[in-house]
């Protein structure tokens, strides 16, 4: 096993974690760590199921749920100050018929998911990584609000974490809020 060297070092106010000849910010890492803590669980939870237990989709309630997380996860993203503006000319409809799809599809539900991939989708949005959070947490409330447990809940957490890299650009600077 090679051997890897770490040391910490503070640069313009800023904590970054070394890992050999790459410097990563030490929040990237701690939130690497945090997805890769969460996949391992959701791992081990599908193991213990087995191959033959019911699929993640199953487990949060079938179809009826997923319709409402998704309308729930619309009306808390069209709200929330962080993201509601870039939602001002979507399509609500069609909106939430590909996010369905595509949560359907990707929680072993059986649907075929016929948009685009989320690099395309997203390309040119500048979507800042509080962006990204945001989105997140309008979805991980929105399963709170229709019952959904905390091993679901943490393996939709790991599905939507894995489509980070493909959502954010990491070189957009976020300003603070404004009350």
């Amino acid at each position: 096993m090679k051997n890897v060297q770490c040391s910490t070092l503070v640069a313009s106010n800023n904590l970054l974690a070394g890992i050999g000849n790459k410097v990563l910010p030490l929040q990237k890492l701690m939130r690497a760590i945090f997805a890769l803590t969460i996949l391992a669980v959701s791992y081990a939870a599908a193991a213990e199921k087995g191959a033959d237990g019911p699929s993640l989709f199953e487990r949060i309630g079938g179809a009826q749920v997923a319709k409402s997380v998704v309308a729930d996860a619309w009306k808390n993203h069209t709200s929330n100050p962080i993201i509601k503006d870039r939602f001002v000319n979507t399509d609500p409809a069609y909106f939430r018929t590909k996010v369905y799809e595509l949560f359907v599809a990707s929680t072993g539900g059986g649907v075929e998911y016929t948009g685009k991939d989320m690099k395309s989708a997203h390309v040119g949005m500048n979507i800042s990584e509080m962006e990204f959070n945001a989105v997140i947490d309008d979805v991980l409330d929105a399963l709170d609000k229709n019952g959904v447990a905390q091993q679901e809940k943490n393996e939709v957490l790991a599905i939507l974490w894995s489509v980070r890299h493909s959502v954010v650009n990491s070189h957009v600077v976020t300003k603070n809020l404004k009350k």
